[in-house]
């Protein structure tokens, strides 16, 4: 347990109520318990403070509440603070540096200090894994990749050759990175696999969510850019480019040698055909599908993505039809 001092004093808040109350652990609002603390953002949870069973609230420092019995800490962010908290009650597991008998490791590996390797992981000629990694049960990493310090590979990740992870990436179960993109040549109703040559390069804190598939370049790279975060069963194609602090949500699909840029946001089964620029800060809402490049800062969504205030507009006309 820890008390609402040590937790203020961790997320830099202000107190309001009793400093010394002891705090069992972390709660959701609805699914609240006594003795425990959880948050209120504005204009989103003020309706379930009445009936909330949690001893403590974090909150920001605009919102106004009667707190009765309820002892607040006020932050700027209150969740992004209470990540800071959910981490004092669960701290992150540490890699114990244990490599396990069955683990398949060549010669020639370089692994750096307390990396730990679960049972039946198979690990290939030239490979380079930093310090603190953690690699799950039966995954491969193929010949000469390379693994950033404090990364964590799930239990059946395929990585296969000449792959580039940062640092503090976080690579879901069942997510293949680097199996040839679906490139080919057609001559007389014939279809030729181009031979991908090219690599993947996955930038620093990078998460890829389970069961993706990040196809390696036909000759450059496919591309991941620090920050940026995949959701699950993602599909990224050859010689594709996504840019810094992106994010994606499930079943999105990009074609090959489209360019995401910083700070996109591709919301659930977008797709976005090949050879695109989509501008910097720009939202695709869900199953929109992209066929033109965007500007940087567009809002778009439907099929085909048109801007969204004139879609909305066109919607209305129609149902006056």
């Amino acid at each position: 347990m820890f008390s609402i001092s040590e937790i203020a004093e961790a997320v830099q808040g202000k107190i309001e109520g009793d400093p010394n109350l002891r705090i069992k652990g972390v709660c959701d609002i609805q699914d609240s318990q006594s003795g425990y603390i959880s948050y209120i953002l504005p204009g989103k949870y003020e309706n379930y403070i009445e009936n909330t069973k949690a001893t403590a609230l974090l909150t920001s420092n605009s919102i106004k509440i009667d707190r009765k019995d309820k002892t607040l800490i006020r932050v700027k962010n209150p969740a992004l603070s209470f990540i800071d908290i959910i981490h004092m009650f669960y701290p992150e597991k540490k890699s114990c540096g244990a490599i396990h008998s069955s683990a398949i490791i060549a010669n020639n590996v370089n692994l750096g200090s307390k990396v730990e390797i679960a049972p039946h992981t198979v690990i290939e000629n030239g490979v380079e894994i930093g310090d603190l990694v953690r690699i799950g049960a039966g995954s491969f990493i193929g010949s000469n990749s390379k693994i950033g310090n404090g990364s964590s590979i799930s239990p059946n990740v395929s990585i296969y050759h000449d792959i580039t992870i940062g640092n503090n990436c976080i690579i879901d179960s069942g997510t293949v990175i680097g199996a040839d993109g679906f490139g080919l040549i057609s001559d007389k109703n014939i279809h030729y696999k181009i031979p991908h040559i090219g690599s993947v390069s996955i930038g620093n804190n990078v998460w890829i969510g389970s069961n993706c598939s990040i196809d390696r370049g036909t000759i450059s790279n496919t591309i991941i850019g620090s920050g940026t975060k995949l959701d699950n069963l993602i599909h990224i194609a050859h010689n594709v480019i996504i840019g810094k602090n992106c994010l994606m949500a499930a079943q999105v699909g990009i074609a090959g040698s489209t360019n995401i840029e910083d700070n996109v946001t591709l919301a659930g089964q977008v797709g976005v055909v090949g050879h695109l620029t989509i501008g910097k800060g720009s939202i695709v809402a869900s199953k929109s599908a992209v066929y033109q490049s965007l500007k940087p800062d567009s809002f778009v969504s439907g099929i085909p993505a048109r801007p969204h205030k004139n879609r909305l507009r066109q919607d209305v006309i129609i149902n006056q039809l």
